[in-house]
């Protein structure tokens, strides 16, 4: 006869801690001197922005040779204007627009608040330019694990520049997707 199996129930917590990569640890670097410095792939010229250290498409490693300094300023292509709701938010009160930026120069888009105009006023082709923060906090080191937005930048203004026709804007978009 055999004894009885006994089990013993417990719980029990694992904490990862992630080792910044050379690329991302560059990247925050450029981020505290209101630097945007992204990576560009040797074979098929995609850009990186944060940097990954590699090319997922091409399965190439990327580095100083590819290193790029991309600009704080774009051309809003798309964006949505967030009429919050107060039965169902609490924490947004007012309305804010949100916009996709292409970044001058790149094939780079990124996203964020679009600040200092009224939301109905922003529209598609309208140039902006990054707030940055003064501080950086932990919630720009988080965005290097995935996020929406950019580390250090805190919104998007206008810069008082005339618009990019929609034509341009919809070959920049059309680029961008290739």
């Amino acid at each position: 006869m055999s004894e009885p199996v006994k089990m013993l129930h417990s719980n029990i917590s694992l904490e990862y801690e992630r080792t910044p990569t050379k690329a991302a640890r560059q990247y925050m670097d450029g981020i505290k001197q209101k630097k945007l410095v992204g990576h560009r792939c040797s074979e098929c010229g995609r850009t990186y922005l944060p940097p990954r250290g590699y090319c997922p498409i091409c399965v190439v490693p990327t580095d100083e040779t590819g290193r790029i300094e991309i600009s704080d300023r774009g051309v809003v292509t798309t964006f949505t204007v967030i009429k919050p709701d107060p039965k169902v938010s609490k924490s947004l009160s007012e309305r804010t627009c949100r916009g996709t930026i292409m970044l001058d120069g790149s094939s780079v888009t990124t996203m964020g608040e679009i600040k200092g105009i009224d939301p109905d006023e922003v529209r598609s082709g309208m140039r902006v330019k990054a707030i940055w923060a003064d501080k950086l906090t932990e919630e720009d080191t988080a965005l290097l694990r995935g996020g929406w937005g950019v580390a250090g930048i805190r919104g998007w203004e206008p810069t008082g520049d005339p618009d990019v026709p929609a034509a341009e804007v919809q070959q920049m978009t059309e680029a961008a997707q290739q």
